[in-house]
C-alpha cells in the first residue's frame, strides 16, 4: 500500500509494483507498506517516477501461521496448535514418531504397550469418538488413510517438525476428517 503520510490519501500497487497517486505538493511524505516487510517513507519532491525497495523485517516473518487459507499473526491466533522440532526428537532414544513426540505436547496422550513393533494410539484432548478416537494424520500435506497408524513407519530421524492441530477452529479445513484433532508432520529436505 502507498499511502501519504498524515491523510487518507492512498492507493494499492498493482502486481508489478505500479501505482498513481495524486499528493498535496512537492512536501508531500509517501509511506510504503508490506505484510513482512519495513515501512520505508519517501518525500515526493519534484519525482514522478519512484524505484521502491522494501527491506524484509525477518522478527515478523517469524511470528506468521499458516492457517487453513490465509494467515493470522500468531498472536492473534486462537487456536490451539502445539509444535515439537526436530531438535526435540533427535536425541531420543525411541524406534518410531509416535513414542518421539510422547510428553511433548500438552493434550496429547500417546499409549505404548512397550512391544516391539507395537502401534503407538494417539488420542488428542481425550476420547473423541466410540468408534475411532484416533487424530487425522498429514505427512507432508497429504491425509492418511483412516485407521492406520504410519507413526510406525516413520524414521524419526526423518522428520523437521511435528504440528498437532488440537480443535475444531485450526483443523477446520480437514473437516469431519480431523474431529479427532490433526497430526501434521513435515519431513526434512534439502536446503541451501
Amino acid at each position: 500500500t502507498i499511502s501519504e503520510k498524515g491523510t487518507s490519501n492512498g492507493t494499492i500497487s498493482d502486481a508489478n509494483g505500479n501505482f498513481k497517486l495524486k499528493v498535496a505538493g512537492a512536501s508531500s511524505v509517501l509511506v510504503f507498506q508490506f505484510i513482512g516487510f519495513i515501512d520505508k517513507e519517501v518525500t515526493v519532491g519534484r519525482e514522478t517516477n519512484f524505484t521502491i525497495t522494501l527491506a524484509e523485517e525477518v522478527k515478523s516473518l517469524n511470528e506468521v501461521v499458516v492457517v487453513g487459507y490465509g494467515t493470522q499473526k500468531k498472536r492473534d491466533l486462537t487456536g490451539s496448535i502445539g509444535s515439537v522440532s526436530s531438535k526435540d526428537i533427535a536425541y531420543q532414544p525411541v524406534p518410531d514418531a509416535g513414542q518421539a513426540i510422547e510428553g511433548k505436547l500438552a493434550g496429547v496422550q500417546v499409549i505404548t504397550s512397550g512391544a516391539p513393533g507395537s502401534n503407538s494410539s494417539i488420542q488428542i484432548r481425550g476420547l473423541g469418538s466410540i468408534n475411532d478416537s484416533s487424530p487425522l494424520l498429514v505427512v507432508d500435506g497429504v491425509p492418511t488413510p483412516s485407521g492406520i497408524n504410519y507413526l510406525n513407519t516413520l524414521n524419526p530421524n526423518d522428520i523437521a517438525t511435528v504440528d498437532v492441530l488440537k480443535d475444531a477452529s485450526s483443523a477446520a479445513i480437514y473437516g469431519s476428517q480431523g474431529a479427532n484433532g490433526v497430526i501434521l508432520i513435515t519431513t526434512k529436505k534439502g536446503v541451501a
